[in-house]
């Protein structure tokens, strides 16, 4: 079952954000308590707007590829800037040859659906949510996104699945260190 946000929530959420106390007391320290007052729908509002590219025609070049959008936390962002610098207009770098979010090469726009799986509000500012995939022609992905507060964004921190079994940042992480080692 996949949960939608009502826009009259996204609305009070806006509101609520824009009326939080700043200043000098409004640090990475309360950023914790910002999250422990999210609800579970705020993870899945970012998480179904995470896979929103994938519901309209793919628009090839004018399509980020999900390694280029700002969805991802800044230590994961920073590891991307670290492999994307191994890239060659001559050959695919690895992990640059399917969508990350729907481990995929080509998908069906008309018949793509994200199934978010029942999760408790998150405690803090790190939550754990378990996807499925349906990408078309009854093929299905499962992930496990784990999520963090950046602000008053949810961002993807790392995902785990069968492309990634110990995580994204464990395979860039990976990738960085042989292409250190081979410039050696």
């Amino acid at each position: 079952m996949t949960r939608r946000l009502p826009i009259a929530t996204i609305g009070l959420l806006a509101l609520a954000a824009c009326s939080a106390p700043t200043g000098s007391a409004d640090t990475a320290e309360t950023q914790p308590t910002a999250a422990v007052e999210a609800t579970a729908a705020d993870v899945d509002a970012a998480v179904l707007a995470f896979y929103q590219p994938y519901r309209g025609p793919f628009a090839g070049s004018d399509q980020a590829a999900d390694w280029d959008r700002p969805i991802f936390s800044a230590p994961l962002r920073a590891l991307i800037a670290r492999w994307k610098q191994g890239f060659s207009d001559e050959e695919v770098a690895e992990l640059q040859d399917f969508g990350w979010l729907c481990e995929c090469q080509d998908w069906d726009p008309e018949t793509f659906k994200v199934t978010i799986d029942p999760h408790s509000a998150p405690q803090g500012a790190r939550t754990e949510v378990a996807v499925r995939v349906a990408i078309g022609w009854d093929e299905t992905r499962a992930a496990r996104l784990l999520l963090v507060r950046e602000g008053e964004a949810w961002l993807i921190d790392d995902i785990r699945s069968e492309a990634f079994p110990d995580g994204l940042k464990a395979a860039l992480e990976q990738l960085a260190a042989r292409e250190g080692a081979g410039a050696a």
